[in-house]
């Protein structure tokens, strides 16, 4: 699932009091984030438990959680709890993809692709928070990136091409380290963010993230089968 909203306030980069305050919107920010990762591991946790009908209320609950939190960003405390629904929805997914992994004994694979996924995350986050270039002109050609995976994803689903499998994958993975960095970029230059501006930032890079993981994995997994 992703948002495409990514709705956030820019502001100029500041010294002095600007710097703390940038500072302070990045703690909200990844603070939110951690805990929605704990939820999401909760979400993996019952969704392996749940089996596959855990896949089907995974997308009706995240946009469902999504949808409302997009009104809602600003209604303490239901935000925090539409955001943590939110993860543990996605989590439910998660679970039946990872449980798939590993009943196929691709449990090395899932390692492989949550290291790499930290890797990535660290290096094109740190780049995106750090750098001082305008990196604003980012988001349409990454929005136009993710209508092409997306259509090319719909046209995999009926042309089963393992290279077109994998290309997809490949490109998916680029796109939202992408993302990574021009969502880092945009907490960098936001400036005494709301609890909700702060709770959709979050949601921003959670999802790439988390797109970033499930892309990594399919590329794993492929070259592990193969070689199986």
């Amino acid at each position: 699932m992703y948002d495409y909203s990514r709705q956030a306030p820019y502001a100029d980069y500041q010294t002095g009091a600007g710097l703390v305050e940038q500072r302070a919107v990045l703690g909200k920010v990844m603070g939110l984030l951690a805990f929605a990762f704990l939820f999401t591991a909760g979400g993996a946790v019952i969704g392996q438990a749940l089996g596959p009908g855990a896949f089907f209320l995974s997308i009706v609950g995240g946009f469902g959680t999504l949808i409302a939190l997009q009104f809602l960003r600003e209604r303490s405390p239901l935000n925090l709890f539409l955001l943590y629904a939110f993860a543990t929805f996605e989590g439910l997914a998660l679970g039946v993809i990872l449980e798939s992994y590993i009943a196929s004994g691709l449990g090395g694979v899932v390692t492989n692709a949550a290291v790499t996924t930290a890797a990535v995350t660290l290096a094109a986050g740190g780049y995106g928070y750090t750098t001082k270039r305008d990196l604003t002109g980012m988001g349409g050609i990454l929005f136009v990136g993710l209508i092409g995976v997306l259509i090319a994803s719909l046209v995999g689903i009926f042309v089963q091409m393992p290279l077109l499998y994998i290309v997809i994958s490949a490109a998916a993975a680029l796109l939202f380290t992408g993302f990574l960095v021009f969502d880092l970029n945009r907490v960098a230059k936001t400036r005494g963010a709301t609890e909700g501006q702060a709770i959709m930032l979050a949601v921003s890079v959670y999802l790439d993230i988390y797109n970033l993981f499930l892309a990594l994995l399919r590329i794993f997994g492929f070259a592990g089968s193969s070689r199986d």
